[in-house]
């Protein structure tokens, strides 16, 4: 309900021409889109923010192809400001970016910034605790038994019991404790068998990141490879950190020349103030958040926010941020909060 209301002020809004004169108004400000993955089967469904599908990824495009907006790579955007820029962004690296989505994206010839976590794609075996999450999603099984002769491990747990994320915490920790991801995956197929949901369809593997070879194929479609840390994390110590950049770097190398490697997206959208001057001293020119909102130029170009699209967001709700409605509604909620503090 709270939704299509939503949808109705959003519409009336349209059509009364206000979404107009925000984009008149918010025009020199960068639209920086953010996308992750895409739907093989029911994914879109598991978790509309992470997976979205192909048709409609599709239209997305079509959208923008069609619009007033001009899609240009963020190094355009920063060194070249013009009115109405949008940006395409897309973080971690999911397989079915290119199985599904590399048609349309060499249509369009639109430049994106495609942000790798190394760690998954180097060892090719599912994403564990996404994956896990998807199994305790879709099973009706009522129970989870975690066996690991190796590591003495024997538990069981009543899947109602417990938050779904805080039972994929404790399994994974302790799967994690196995040193060869080889290992990890077979236990998670062990428990996928167990809870008889398939991690496969039509011959692919769910929940993998795009390999060696897929990641050169997207560059031959003005897809830039950047940073986003090899194990998906953000540190707060300074030497841990910088082992995960230089780790990241060290293997997106094989791509182009480290020194273009400057583009970073925080992943998760968790980051510090601490991590700004270690960004800087490893080199890295511009970092993109999860903070929804469009870029100023003049603001800091490593908290640059995003607005992030997915499977549940209406074209209305993209629309409107895009303009720059959402932008002036946030301006004027946080001004009234002011005023009442």
């Amino acid at each position: 309900m709270r939704k299509q209301i939503k949808l109705s002020l959003l519409s009336v809004a349209r059509l009364l021409g206000i979404f107009a004169l925000c984009r008149w108004w918010f025009r020199d400000r960068v639209r920086v889109l953010c996308y992750h993955g895409f739907s093989y089967a029911d994914e879109h469904l598991f978790r509309p923010k992470l997976f979205m599908t192909k048709q409609t990824f599709g239209k997305r495009l079509n959208y923008l192809a069609n619009s007033r907006y001009q899609v240009v790579s963020l190094q355009q955007a920063l060194a070249n400001p013009q009115p109405l820029q949008v940006v395409l962004t897309m973080d971690d690296g999911w397989s079915g970016t290119f199985e599904l989505v590399q048609p349309e994206l060499a249509q369009h010839h639109f430049p994106l910034m495609l942000y790798v976590t190394s760690y998954y794609a180097d060892k090719q075996i599912p994403v564990l605790n996404v994956a896990l999450s998807y199994l305790l999603w879709k099973t009706s099984n009522t129970t989870l038994q975690l066996t690991i002769p190796q590591l003495a491990v024997d538990q069981s747990w009543s899947i109602a019991n417990l938050p779904s994320a805080e039972l994929v915490k404790q399994v994974c920790a302790l799967i994690d404790q196995l040193e060869e991801p080889a290992h990890r995956a077979e236990v998670l197929q062990q428990l996928a068998d167990q809870l008889g949901v398939s991690l496969q369809h039509h011959g692919q593997q769910l929940f993998r990141l795009l390999n060696i070879e897929e990641l050169r194929a997207l560059q031959q479609h003005h897809v830039d490879l950047q940073l986003h840390t090899h194990r998906h994390c953000s540190p707060l110590q300074p030497e841990l950190f910088g082992r995960e950049l230089e780790d990241n770097r060290q293997w997106l190398a094989q791509f182009q020349d480290p020194a273009k490697l400057s583009h970073f997206c925080y992943p998760s959208g968790e980051y510090d103030a601490k991590h700004l001057p270690w960004l800087a001293q490893y080199q890295v020119n511009t970092a993109t958040t999860t903070k929804t909102g469009l870029f100023a130029h003049g603001t800091d170009v490593l908290q640059i926010p995003r607005i992030l699209d997915g499977e549940d967001v209406h074209i209305l709700e993209l629309e409107a941020e895009l303009c720059g409605f959402m932008t002036l509604i946030r301006q004027i909620l946080r001004h009234e909060r002011q005023v009442k503090g």
